[in-house]
């Protein structure tokens, strides 16, 4: 293990190690913008899961305190039964959270709420989530759509752990389908909100608005968790562990932590929900033999079991690999009795060393759940004792069943990405979403894993670091004759309070050889009726005097910085104040034509649609009669809203 750090890398380390050091924030000191050495478990954005956690333990009344067994039994919330002896932990006695413990985390009081951990293949940016849960619908079964309460991390929160979201909300009940009353989620989807959902690629940020997934009951037999993915690296400590706040049970918990120099090789198992062995137990860094069988096949053709740890197993002529444990689990010399805590999160990663011919001929592994081999339930299970006296009733999710996943070889880190911005938001190409930055050099080199990470500074000397090549400043050129009409968000504040005042900020560019002016007025709804001052009538997109009414001090919105406009092919950044309760839409003026257009195609004289949807919160404008080229990229913009 070689990491090689330039001195440019010395503010990302202090800002890196300034956050492990956070001790205040709860849940919401995950949301800086840090994605570090984090995995890419495919080659697309992908929602691989989105199903039912459990119900009703989060925020259970009473679960702290002498009494908490009791009110554990009360609200059919499973219960361990620990050696007092031990001194256990809360999280070793019940995966239930009580209602001080999640108001302390998320700042809200919430009562025998749900939760469903959304599993996705990229990390997603942390500043692009919003804790109310904005960016996701879920639907029940009786078709009614339900808007989760909170979203966060938690217990996904190392720097390179963001891929999966935990969502908390009223969900469903544990009464199975096609039963009289049951009820639960069918699917869950990501929708638009103020600040849209955005994923790292390995070129890059990603809109992923829009995705969606089918749900799965965790009380039908068959849906126990499982196994999405398993990727194998050469062993990086990049990105390890997350705030003081949050991350306890994640603070040296690698495999290096464990297993030290051992500790070559890191399969990670990406999971659709926390592995228990009973819903509330922890799984123990010697327990490989008891979960898991690695496949791998030689280059003769012959298939060799990797079934136990500690044990050196030659892969035809290929070498000879061992399995060291399991990590990501508790910190480093915690003891290993029935109290431990592990951090319960949806990645365990099993260490290896050997040769790397032999390594690389790892192809599969897979959960038997029985035959010999321990079963695992998310954190809704029975618990050790479900039938002791006083016990919750149930019922519980249900276990595992034997599956297998393949293995996806990553040992040139191709298929991990980084972005850190540590002077906050960055410009941002309003086309493609990539920071513009100008390279400063090389920060970091892991001379093992083949991660590269470099040094940029945007056009306002702002700092940021990333694995992928930004944009330059140049203005997107995109080609013309564009046929695609997609919708265009408008900037929508009937979200928040009226009379209060909200930011609208985000970035633009220009492509076009005629300047123009860009401004916003107020609406009355998405179909662009704006109210006439003089009559007081609502008028509509095509009637006479609507663009007059539109322009008109009433209308149109004035606040400093609001008119947009910029030289040819350059990348401009924007932030302006606007009145909440409202909805405005933008409109252009080609200054050398003297044409004004609105994003409704018929208050346009050539009655043609000149503003294009390019994705949640962003649109480009043609400025040209009749559509000129039809490129869409005289003017791009992409905003958010925040208050």
């Amino acid at each position: 293990m070689a990491i090689r750090y330039t001195s440019l890398a010395d503010p990302l380390l202090d800002y890196i190690n300034e956050d492990l050091a956070v001790s205040t924030g709860g849940a919401s000191s995950l949301l800086t913008p840090i994605n570090y050495n984090a995995d890419l478990f495919a080659d697309e954005a992908k929602f691989f899961t989105g199903n039912y956690g459990f119900d009703g333990y989060i925020g259970v009344p009473g679960l702290q305190g002498s009494n908490a067994q009791q009110a554990a039994a009360q609200y059919n919330v499973a219960w361990e039964s620990v050696d007092p002896s031990l001194n256990p932990a809360a999280r070793a006695l019940t995966s239930g959270a009580s209602v001080i413990g999640v108001a302390a985390q998320y700042g809200v009081n919430l009562l025998l709420q749900d939760t469903m951990p959304l599993v996705f293949s990229y990390p997603v940016l942390p500043t692009t989530l919003d804790s109310d849960g904005s960016d996701f619908e879920v639907v029940l079964n009786d078709g009614s759509v339900e808007a989760p309460v909170l979203a966060g991390f938690l217990p996904n929160l190392e720097h390179n752990e963001r891929q999966t979201v935990v969502i908390a909300g009223d969900f469903g009940n544990r009464i199975k389908p096609g039963v009289n009353g049951s009820r639960y989620p069918v699917s869950v989807r990501i929708v638009n909100d103020n600040t849209p959902l955005q994923m790292l690629s390995e070129k890059g940020p990603v809109d992923v608005v829009g995705l969606s997934v089918a749900s799965q009951n965790p009380y039908v037999e068959g849906n126990g968790p499982k196994l999405v993915a398993a990727k194998l690296n050469s062993y990086s400590p990049l990105g390890e562990g997350g705030p003081a706040v949050v991350g306890g049970t994640s603070a040296n918990n690698a495999g290096a932590d464990l297993y030290g120099a051992a500790a070559q090789y890191r399969l990670r198992l990406y999971t659709s929900a926390g592995f228990s062995p009973d819903g509330i137990a922890s799984l123990l860094p010697g327990d490989f033999s008891s979960y898991f069988i690695l496949e791998a096949q030689s280059s003769n053709g012959s298939v060799v079991q990797i079934t136990a740890a500690g044990q050196s197993y030659n892969i035809g002529q290929d070498g000879s690999l061992k399995v060291i444990g399991i990590a990501d689990l508790a910190p480093a010399g915690t003891p290993e009795n029935p109290a431990y805590v592990e951090d319960h999160d949806n990645y365990y990663d099993i260490i290896l060393e050997g040769d790397l011919s032999a390594i690389s001929r790892l192809t599969s592994v897979r959960m038997p759940s029985g035959d010999g081999y321990q079963v695992v339930y998310n954190p809704g299970g029975p618990g050790n004792a479900p039938d002791a006296t006083g016990a919750a009733s149930g019922p519980f999710t249900v276990p595992s069943q034997d599956h297998t996943v393949p293995i996806t070889l990553d040992l040139d880190g191709a298929m991990t990405s980084t972005f850190v911005e540590i002077d906050g938001s960055v410009l941002r190409n309003p086309w493609n979403l990539l920071p513009v930055g100008s390279l400063l050099g090389l920060a970091i080199h892991d001379t093992t894993s083949g991660q590269k990470i470099y040094a940029y500074s945007d056009p306002d000397g702002q700092r940021f670091y990333a694995s992928f090549a930004p944009s330059s400043d140049q203005a997107a050129d995109l080609t013309g004759g564009r046929r695609d009409s997609n919708q265009v968000d408008l900037i929508d504040t009937t979200g928040f309070a009226a009379g209060s005042t909200v930011t609208v900020s985000g970035s633009f560019s220009r492509s076009a050889r005629d300047t123009s002016t860009l401004s916003f007025y107020a609406v009355s709804g998405e179909t662009g009726g704006v109210l006439d001052p003089i009559s007081g009538l609502t008028l509509l997109p095509g009637d006479t005097g609507y663009a007059a009414a539109a322009r008109s001090n009433a209308n149109l919105l004035s606040s400093s910085g609001s008119i947009l406009e910029s030289e040819d092919q350059a990348i401009r950044s924007f932030s302006f104040e606007a009145e909440a309760g409202k909805l405005y839409a933008p409109l252009i003026m080609n200054d050398a034509k003297q044409e004004e257009y609105f994003a409704f195609a018929d208050a346009n004289r050539d009655g043609m649609q000149h503003f294009n949807g390019f994705g949640a919160n962003g649109w480009g404008v043609e400025d040209l009669f009749k559509l000129g080229d039809a490129d869409y990229d005289d003017m791009i913009v992409r905003f958010t809203i925040e208050s």
